[in-house]
């Protein structure tokens, strides 16, 4: 939860085309192939679900389970992609927060009374990425959809649960494979190596269900990495019930300076 993020990279590659001494256009590239019906299906269901969540806001507790550790966070989402997590110390007072404001990600540092800007609208798939990588301390998938490439993704149907392998492009990580039940809630992830060991695993501990979508969310999940454990416990959960939008704000608190990246 409170660890150094990892990365991943996908790499597309264009290709031009030259003919004796004139230059032609280079060719539209080939039509990606249609997702395979399961990964169609899973989509579909993702979607949905994402849909019918305008915002939601969150708190909760995570444990390292070695030392029993506790820390408190919060954690706010809206539409389409405002996010606020906030981390605090173990005496309660805040000590970092993270907001994206849908154009720059700002690091907020309680300690040092700094605040680092990063301006992630240039690429979109990297800010996906990024926020996806930033904001998994607070919420695993099922809060937030999980990454898909539709291009490349196996599926298989395994009772009533889709289990989705997503190709992965990075020096250790070879696949994602996800787990999600067939109303799109999800069950599980793991990071697999390209011998198919898992690198880390997430997986869905216990469920709420929210009265007004009827969506089942998940409220206890555990992370296993590099053969440490936390627990990740929510104590409050509110889905389209509205968020202030001072959460979002990016803008430098009176008495904080600002750092460069």
């Amino acid at each position: 939860m409170l660890r150094v993020v990892r990365s991943s990279v996908v790499v597309l590659l264009l290709a031009s085309l030259c003919a004796s001494s004139c230059t032609r256009e280079p060719p539209p590239p080939p039509p990606e192939a249609p997702p395979s019906p399961v990964v169609a299906d899973a989509l579909s269901a993702l979607g949905r679900r994402l849909a019918a969540v305008r915002d939601y806001s969150l708190e909760g507790l995570v444990e390292e389970e070695a030392t029993r550790q506790q820390l408190r966070f919060r954690y706010a989402m809206q539409q389409p992609s405002f996010s606020s997590g906030e981390l605090f110390d173990a005496a309660g007072a805040r000590a970092r927060a993270f907001v994206f404001d849908g154009k720059v990600l700002a690091i907020v540092d309680d300690g040092t009374k700094t605040v680092t800007r990063r301006d992630l609208s240039g690429n979109e798939e990297q800010m996906l990425l990024a926020l996806h990588e930033i904001f998994s301390q607070f919420v695993c998938e099922g809060w937030r959809p999980p990454l898909i490439k539709p291009q490349g993704t196996l599926g298989v149907v395994e009772g009533d649960r889709w289990v989705l392998t997503v190709p992965i492009v990075d020096e250790v990580l070879h696949s994602q494979r996800l787990v999600l039940r067939k109303d799109g809630a999800f069950v599980k992830k793991e990071l697999l190596d390209d011998r198919g060991v898992a690198a880390a695993t997430t997986a869905v501990v216990e469920e709420w269900t929210d009265p007004e979508t009827g969506l089942a969310f998940p409220r206890v999940w555990s992370h296993t990495e590099r053969g440490a454990t936390q627990r990740v416990t929510l104590t409050s959960m509110a889905v389209n019930a509205g968020v202030d939008a001072a959460r979002f704000s990016t803008a430098t608190p009176a008495g904080y300076a600002d750092r460069a990246p």
